[in-house]
């Protein structure tokens, strides 16, 4: 993640992330679902702010007055375990400029949690490593770890065991957020799974990504939810059958939802796309790349 020090604050840059891939491959024991998917970071940012504070609390601020500032914020639960694990109980401010949408399938809670600790680790200079930090991230949530590394990786699990995957390929997306949330509890709650179904081969798809050309990889995107989403909210099916008319190489749901996004041919062409869809008023959208 990208940082920056202003007269005694620590920024972190969070950027959210879209799922290139989502099999699921059983049901656990623990009752979540084992999962493999290919997750990608992308150009899309929210901003966390973080200085010490006089007063002994964690202050928390947010500039979107939908998210609650409490005790069950993952930005204060993130600050409170970074408190615990690294004894050090200085106040601190905190300040969430959010960009990434909620409820989106984007990740941005997750990526805010992690971008809390890595800052907390840079501004009282703890030293933790990569390791160390994603052992803290994975205790609060299932794709937290993923954002200590990001760029692109292949998560199992729960989403929690990491991958990460290397390549020198760049990809240009339009993500459309249709302005409402999807329960990923719901979505999984709902999800059956089927004993006869063919699974997809991950190998398949990251040759594809590996192939650096659009038209290639946007035929192979995959996402095992996107029926039942579909199904639980008729208007994100709509929404995609409208960005299909758009030209993409491929459109496809991100995690449970509700966002889609669009692989493009190259920025060019993104950008002409994406004037086309603002056009329509279908949603909020956002030009990003996963090249940082």
């Amino acid at each position: 993640m990208k940082y920056w020090e202003e007269k005694g604050k620590i920024k972190v840059a969070a950027p959210a992330k879209i799922n290139l891939y989502l099999e699921i491959l059983g049901k656990r024991p623990d009752g979540y679902h084992e999962i493999e998917t290919v997750m990608q970071s992308v150009s899309l940012y929210d901003y966390i702010s973080i200085e010490n504070h006089n007063k002994d609390a964690i202050e928390f601020t947010c500039s979107n007055p939908k998210l609650t500032t409490g005790e069950d914020n993952l930005v204060v639960k993130a600050a409170r375990l970074f408190q615990k694990e690294s004894n050090i109980f200085r106040g601190i401010k905190i300040h969430l400029d959010k960009n990434i949408p909620i409820g989106a399938g984007l990740g941005g809670g997750s990526s805010d949690a992690v971008s809390t600790l890595l800052g907390l680790n840079k501004l009282w200079q703890v030293g933790y490593d990569e390791n160390r930090l994603i052992s803290l991230a994975g205790k609060l949530g299932s794709d937290t770890p993923f954002f200590v590394r990001g760029n692109t990786a292949v998560c199992k699990g729960r989403g929690e065991i990491i991958t990460p995957y290397f390549s020198n390929v760049t990809y240009n997306f339009i993500i459309v957020y249709p302005r409402f949330e999807v329960s990923t509890a719901t979505v999984y709650k709902n999800f059956i799974i089927s004993l006869t179904k063919n699974l997809k081969d991950v190998r398949l798809f990251l040759q594809s990504f590996d192939s650096g050309y659009p038209v290639k990889m946007g035929q192979c995107l995959f996402n095992r939810l996107e029926d039942v989403v579909f199904e639980l909210y008729p208007d994100i099916k709509k929404l995609k059958s409208i960005l299909e008319g758009f030209g993409f190489c491929g459109v496809l749901l991100s995690g449970s939802g509700s966002a889609l996004y669009g692989l493009c041919r190259g920025r060019d062409n993104a950008k002409e796309i994406e004037q086309k869809i603002k056009q329509t008023n279908v949603g909020d959208v956002f030009m990003v790349t996963s090249d940082f």
